[in-house]
């Protein structure tokens, strides 16, 4: 593989030596600027470290790693192409073949050293076609040796590239779509560069300020979460757990600001307990309906196992019971513990179960007292009567005949 140097080179020869195939193309930066479209050797070409299709397996491989993937690496530059062909195989199958039959008719846009900022995906398949796929379709492989690319100006520098790339893979509606939790990575990923809420929100077309706000409020909890669980940076296990982190964010809120409605004075240990908890029902992908109207609870609600002390305190006894027998260690293990009717699924059911009868019998023990209030005010106006209304008189019998049976019933 050649250099970023010697890419940078053979380019720049391209741009000064042969004529482009497209002139007065525009980007959604450098209003005013126009830009060529050229024919460059795919072998000149390296993905991008930030593509945001495959930044959180990037991230999580660097994690393991312990190293920032180069693309100065042969290994690292093949590791970076397999990511993209694999991250949507159905869908690259259809492109690919799409490709074999009508060649490339998305133009394509590289930095000047030959970096794709758009269009890692149909570089990533002509690459396979050019590599021997073209074959399967009977087409000959030179027919897919190049990309039509704009060549971005050497003096475009990585924040600006982060921007267009942005507008351009995310701002853009897209005919393969992104997992969400990349989605949160690229927030991150801008905010760290400097990027305001407004730049953000433009960028990646949300509606509003308040929608980046709230994205890195959940990034920010799902990075605590992997840190939590001892795999940071691991964020292939967020796979499938937005809407979790969605719900856990509000409550959590609630729990370290007093406002979560519980009917005993917990405390910050009693919601590290809590919060522990809920990491460990997302680690075992536990089923998120549930988990939310069981577990979290409604935030604006009073129906989660952590409002009653009593419900919660036998909850969590058997819930670390459960841990400790079990010792679960890899993925595989907490996912066995979180299936449907596993041993999480039924602790949960059964401090459900226990949360619904102590809520009723609070519910008949504040009615009884409400009742006996107002049993004595009548009496007390009674007292002052000389004589009862006969409709009055008869009601009053048929209450007493309904709570001497209530009462005959419990004794």
């Amino acid at each position: 593989m050649i250099t970023r140097a010697e890419a940078r080179a053979k380019i720049q020869d391209i741009i000064t030596n042969h004529a482009p195939i497209k002139t007065g193309l525009t980007l959604p930066i450098r209003k005013g600027m126009t830009f060529n479209v050229y024919k460059i050797p795919l072998a000149y070409l390296v993905p991008n470290v930030l593509n945001d299709r495959i930044t959180w397996k990037i991230r999580e491989f660097e994690a393991i790693q312990g190293r920032s993937l180069s693309i100065e690496s042969d290994d690292d530059v093949a590791y970076l192409y397999n990511l993209v062909l694999n991250e949507h195989p159905a869908d690259n199958e259809r492109t690919k073949a799409d490709l074999a039959k009508n060649g490339q008719q998305v133009d394509g846009v590289i930095t000047s050293d030959g970096i794709i900022v758009d269009g890692n995906r149909r570089a990533t398949l002509l690459r396979a076609l050019f590599n021997g796929d073209a074959d399967k379709y009977g087409q000959s492989v030179e027919d897919f040796r190049y990309f039509n690319a704009i060549v971005l100006p050497g003096d475009i520098d990585g924040k600006e590239i982060m921007a267009l790339e942005t507008m351009l893979q995310i701002g853009a509606d897209k005919p393969v779509g992104y997992n969400r939790i990349c989605l949160y990575i690229k927030v991150d990923n801008l905010l760290n560069a400097g990027y305001t809420y407004p730049q953000i929100k433009q960028y990646m077309g949300l509606k509003s300020d308040k929608d980046v706000e709230e994205m890195q409020s959940i990034f920010k909890l799902m990075t605590e979460y992997l840190v939590a669980i001892g795999k940071p940076n691991h964020f292939t296990l967020l796979d499938g757990l937005e809407d979790q982190f969605i719900n856990t964010k509000t409550v959590f809120k609630r729990l370290d600001n007093g406002t979560y409605s519980a009917e005993w004075d917990y405390t910050p240990e009693d919601v590290v307990e809590f919060k522990t908890v809920c990491y460990d029902y997302m680690h075992a992908k536990f089923e998120g309906k549930k988990y939310r109207d069981v577990l979290v609870g409604k935030p604006n609600k009073s129906n989660g196992v952590f409002i009653e002390k009593s419900v919660w305190q036998d909850f969590l006894t058997h819930h670390n019971n459960i841990l400790d027998a079990n010792d679960p260690t890899s993925e595989a293990d907490w996912e066995f513990l979180g299936k449907k009717g596993g041993k999480l699924d039924q602790n949960l059911n059964n401090a459900s179960q226990r949360l619904i009868t102590v809520l009723n019998d609070k519910n008949i023990s504040k009615l009884i007292r409400e009742v006996q209030v107002k049993v004595d005010r009548i009496d007390n106006l009674l007292e002052k009567m000389d004589e009862v209304a006969e409709d009055d008189l008869d009601n009053l019998k048929a209450l007493s005949k309904a709570i001497y049976k209530i009462v005959a019933k419990f004794e």
